[in-house]
């Protein structure tokens, strides 16, 4: 159930710049509260003038902190939002592509949920 969350929260919550509201509807998803925070920020990074996805990274970091009793792991919740906003920041400095981002995102968060998971099977 843990790695459902997570996986999911990865397609909604990830580097991309694609919407949110087109994810696929999960049960054990986010709450509806969390999911409008992530909505608000995916609407103010498409509405700026000047959008960085460092902010939006920042932004999303921020949601799901305000949110924290629906992430059951917090250490993986903490890696996450980390990657999610050092590969923010590299794309705003040019140093790698949003194609490259997304693909260095998908690959970390597999091991994230794989080391959230062990943790839960030993205790």
């Amino acid at each position: 159930m843990r790695i459902a969350i997570f996986a999911l929260l990865g397609l909604l919550a990830g580097c991309t710049t694609t919407s949110t509201s087109t994810a696929p509807s999960v049960p054990t998803g986010p709450s509806a509260g969390l999911n409008r925070a992530y909505n608000a920020c995916q609407t103010a990074y498409e509405t700026s003038a000047r959008p960085t996805r460092t902010s939006r990274a920042q932004c999303l970091n921020n949601a799901e902190n305000r949110f924290a009793s629906e992430f059951p792991d917090r250490a993986a919740l903490s890696q996450q939002q980390g990657l999610r906003l050092a590969l923010a920041k590299r794309v705003d400095s040019g140093q790698m592509t949003q194609a490259a981002a997304d693909a260095a995102y998908a690959r970390e968060l597999t091991k994230i949920q794989a080391a959230s998971e062990a943790r839960r099977a030993a205790g």
